[in-house]
């Protein structure tokens, strides 16, 4: 079935614990100081330290996103009202390659309480509502946790690509893990 994805600009998904909803510059505090100025979050999580609080925004990948036709969401606790995290559509589907790959990253506080794992979740199956035949994450190779979160989801590793990255001043191999659609023939593993 061919492929015709539009951006739904005001999604809002909900799961038990969690609301994703489109990122804003609104956003760039919990932003810079969950993860943009977390080493320990950077460690796998690709994207620039930032030394100062003055001068991060996520303007310029809100726009690419935007730009791109693929998602940039924040993670916000219900209980709390506070962002936890965010998660991103890395590619867009297109009619050729009716697929998407996945990113997110989680304030160390929030860590190690399966928010993630919730959020990837409900994340993916809004992009099988949408008609995407393929979802997929990549993480680097050593990162167990990111690991653990795709696991979780139902999803299945693929394989490695040696040198797939090159972050922090050199090369990184990452594992591959995907989910199809259940209907395209791979039931979900996913308990309710």
């Amino acid at each position: 079935m061919p492929m015709n994805w539009e951006l739904e600009e005001n999604i809002r998904l909900t799961t038990p614990r969690l609301v994703l909803r489109p990122l804003t510059v609104g956003d760039d505090d919990a932003m810079y100081a969950l993860i943009a100025h977390d080493r320990d979050v950077l460690r796998y999580f690709i994207m620039p330290y930032a030394e100062e609080r003055s001068g991060f925004t996520m303007e310029r990948s809100i726009e690419a996103c935007r730009a791109g036709k693929k998602h940039i969401l924040a993670l916000v606790e219900k209980e709390t009202d506070e962002v936890c995290g965010m998660m991103l559509m890395c590619s867009a589907p297109n009619p050729v390659f009716n697929a998407c790959e996945v990113g997110y990253a989680l304030g160390r506080k929030f860590q190690r309480r399966g928010l993630c794992a919730e959020a990837l979740k409900a994340f993916t199956e809004y992009l099988f509502s949408k008609g995407v035949h393929k979802v997929f994450c990549a993480c680097i190779a050593e990162n167990t946790a990111s690991r653990r979160v795709m696991e979780k989801c139902g999803m299945t590793y693929e394989g490695s690509r040696k040198d797939e990255i090159f972050y922090r001043g050199r090369y990184w191999d990452t594992d591959v893990f995907y989910r199809l659609a259940p209907e395209h023939g791979e039931p979900s593993s996913v308990q309710p």
